[in-house]
């Protein structure tokens, strides 16, 4: 039996920056915004919030829903609901968290660069739509993850 994932994301700005964390999935490492999955009984926007502090220790405020992503892993017979919100930062250094299960890295990377990091087409294009300006708020991908076709972890991310 297949299984569905709500998730909210933050996508927190400060001038010409932005928040990335590096995950270790079973799959492998992926680059990604900071965020995580919806717990029963909580808002998205209190998901975003909580998820974002806990990975990067930075307290944030959600502005505005940016986008959704709307994905599924034929491979693992997975549906991923992806809700993307710009972030304004209200406190907090980042910092990588203390014995998280998934969360191995996290920074600061210029808006220009963060292709670099976010490799998996899945989840960069929207995001570099929405950094350009495009107006497009739903992004719907019907097999995200097929690794050779390059819709996945890039292996060369693999740091030990």
């Amino acid at each position: 039996m297949g299984r569905q994932f709500v998730l909210g994301l933050g996508l927190v700005e400060d001038e010409d920056r932005l928040v990335v964390v590096r995950n270790r999935w079973p799959i492998g490492d992926v680059w990604s915004l900071p965020g995580g999955q919806l717990e029963v009984g909580e808002s998205l926007t209190d998901c975003v919030v909580r998820e974002v502090q806990e990975e990067t220790g930075l307290l944030v405020a959600p502005v505005e829903l940016a986008y959704v992503l709307d994905t599924h892993n034929l491979i693992h017979d997975q549906h991923f609901l992806v809700h993307v919100f710009s972030c304004r930062l209200v406190a907090g250094p980042l910092r990588v968290p203390e014995n998280d299960e998934y969360v191995v890295d996290c920074r600061w990377v210029k808006r220009d660069e963060v292709a670099r990091y976010i490799t998996w087409p899945t989840y960069r294009d929207p995001l570099l739509a929405y950094l350009a300006g495009h107006e497009r708020r739903y992004w719907l991908d019907r097999d995200g993850y097929r690794p050779e076709l390059g819709k996945g972890p890039d292996p060369r991310e693999r740091e030990e």
